[in-house]
């Protein structure tokens, strides 16, 4: 099946919001919108481009661009990239301890899946995963569907601090933990990788369109 045009709408003043209307998540659309987004930040004429699960966010200068030309700098590049070939992210591992102190949701996951630890374990880390989108805080990644079994609600009210590289699950979403930060995720075990460091050259380890891999470790890690 087709992906079907995205919509292009004006989004107030200085910024274009590209939109693909699909239901819930699609590898298709993300890796399209991956390689829009590459593109377009290589251009000169944008502020910030901001992709996110199904969409991406264009802001300029209003000064220096006018938004009817905004609407059609983005239409050409559509029509051009349709016509390009895809681009690819990294791989990452990620090692992950998980359960105990550092997955302290895993029973949680473990009653509504019905699975046990190694079966919860196995099937997370068992697919890889797409980075669709980096926020809330520096260095968090929301990551591509987790497998049905191990979806899960977040949590109602939040705790007051997660600990940076927790690897969690809300909904259909699983992620990670940039910086410790207050989090509603189900914490299933984290890693001792830092996604955010303000010394490294490259502040973050990956980025949107990289693809990552758990690799289930030992605790020794953290000792």
């Amino acid at each position: 099946m087709s992906i079907k045009a995205p919509e292009i709408r004006r989004y107030g003043d200085s910024a274009i919001l590209i939109d693909y209307d699909v239901p819930g998540y699609s590898d298709r659309v993300h890796t399209r919108l991956n390689h829009l987004a590459k593109t377009l930040r290589a251009q000169t004429i944008w502020q910030e481009v901001v992709p996110s699960y199904k969409s991406i966010l264009c802001v300029f200068d209003l000064s220096a661009l006018s938004l009817d030309d905004a609407c059609k700098k983005i239409d050409d590049t559509l029509k051009k990239l349709s016509r390009s070939p895809r681009t690819k992210g990294k791989v990452i591992e990620i090692p992950v301890v998980y359960g105990g102190r550092y997955g302290p949701d895993m029973a949680a996951i473990k009653k509504s899946s019905g699975l046990t630890q190694s079966e919860v374990i196995d099937l997370h880390s068992g697919q890889d995963y797409r980075v669709c989108m980096m926020g809330f805080i520096p260095g968090f990644c929301f990551l591509s569907e987790v497998p049905k079994a191990l979806q899960h609600p977040r949590y109602d009210t939040p705790r007051a601090s997660v600990p940076a590289g927790s690897v969690g699950i809300a909904g259909w979403q699983t992620g990670i933990y940039g910086l410790d930060s207050p989090g509603g995720w189900q914490i299933i075990g984290r890693t001792p990788l830092k996604l955010f460091d303000k010394t490294r050259e490259n502040l973050f380890l990956m980025e949107a369109g990289d693809t990552l891999r758990f690799i289930p470790s030992s605790k020794a890690l953290f000792s």
